[in-house]
């Protein structure tokens, strides 16, 4: 049930906003955070907006705690704000746009993977529905 409401809150919109974008002639770069793991973290995992800690190297403070958990990765805390340093230093993460036809998605673990349409079964189960 987590997995659906995720989806319907969070990932699918994101998806369309993307898809829309890409329609429209813009450029949209799509990454999706995968850490930390939900054991580290009270059991919310990669939730909506976790990464911010990571991003803005943060995650170590006691404050971050609840998202983060108690011994947040340096490598991903390297990865994330490594990302979004490269973006608005330069526009790019590190990987190609999103479009309809490649869905080119940067993974943010202790290191970045970029790969077109993760979790493509479950994103076209949503088509016509949302």
């Amino acid at each position: 049930m987590a997995a659906v409401v995720t989806d319907w809150f969070f990932a699918v919109p994101a998806i369309r906003h993307a898809e829309a974008r890409a329609a429209g002639g813009g450029t949209t770069w799509a990454y999706r955070f995968d850490r930390p793991s939900p054991a580290d973290n009270g059991g919310l995992g990669a939730a909506h907006a976790v990464e911010i800690p990571y991003v803005f190297g943060t995650a170590h403070l006691p404050s971050a705690r609840p998202l983060a958990g108690a011994a947040p990765s340096a490598d991903v805390v390297a990865t994330a704000r490594g990302v979004w340093v490269a973006f608005v230093r330069d526009g790019d993460p590190g990987w190609a746009p999103y479009t309809a036809d490649t869905r080119t998605t940067g993974l943010l673990t202790e290191q970045l993977t970029v790969v077109d349409d993760p979790d493509g079964v479950e994103r076209a189960a949503w088509d016509g529905i949302r």
